[in-house]
């Protein structure tokens, strides 16, 4: 009689060979959870970075378009073409708007106002120049911010001035210093077409 061998693994080779898996997957695990926290942690940054971004790039579209033109206030006092504006405003001017193609808007000039409320900048805009207190606007909100600080350009004395109050002519540039949660202070400087 022959004596037949056994084919197939001994119990200390599956005990063996299922350590060894379980290492991996426990390795595997710790890797996947690194990751996921990583990615915990910078997408918050990335949505306020693309924030910032959306919001210097509008910054850039309406100054870059600002206008020397003064307009009446609410109450029909005059508005210089340039001011901080009351209370909260950052920057109130006029821009034009340029046409695209055959659809014109019936006002080519917008009032826009920048302004911090609650920790937030907002953009607001009227598309008639001399208001009314029924006068209407749209408003977005764009950025969480902490504190925003606006900088005008005086070139003869080649420096940046805080900005405060009222301009009759438009300034050669704006700075504008944001501190953002998380992100400390960002700079950006807009030059302007007087």
């Amino acid at each position: 009689m022959t004596v037949r061998q056994a084919h197939g693994f001994t119990l200390l080779e599956i005990l063996i060979a299922l350590a060894v898996f379980a290492v991996l997957a426990v390795m595997a695990y710790g890797g996947l959870r690194s990751i996921l926290q990583a990615q915990a942690g910078t997408d918050p940054r990335a949505k306020q970075l693309g924030q910032l971004q959306s919001a210097i790039y509008q910054l850039n579209e309406d100054l870059n378009q600002a206008v020397n033109r003064n307009v009446r206030d609410e109450l029909g006092g005059p508005e210089p073409a340039f001011s901080q504006g009351r209370g909260s405003e950052l920057l109130v001017f006029t821009r034009s708007v340029p046409s695209w193609g055959q659809q014109t808007a019936a006002n080519e000039l917008q009032r826009v106002s920048y302004r911090v409320e609650n920790g937030a900048l907002y953009r607001q805009v009227w598309t008639i120049l001399d208001r009314t207190p029924q006068t209407l606007f749209r408003r977005r909100k764009l950025l969480e911010v902490e504190q925003v600080q606006v900088n005008v350009y005086d070139p003869k004395a080649h420096l940046w001035q805080p900005f405060q109050g009222k301009l009759e002519k438009l300034p050669a540039a704006v700075q504008l210093e944001f501190q953002l949660a998380g992100l400390g202070g960002v700079k950006h400087a807009f030059l302007l077409n007087p």
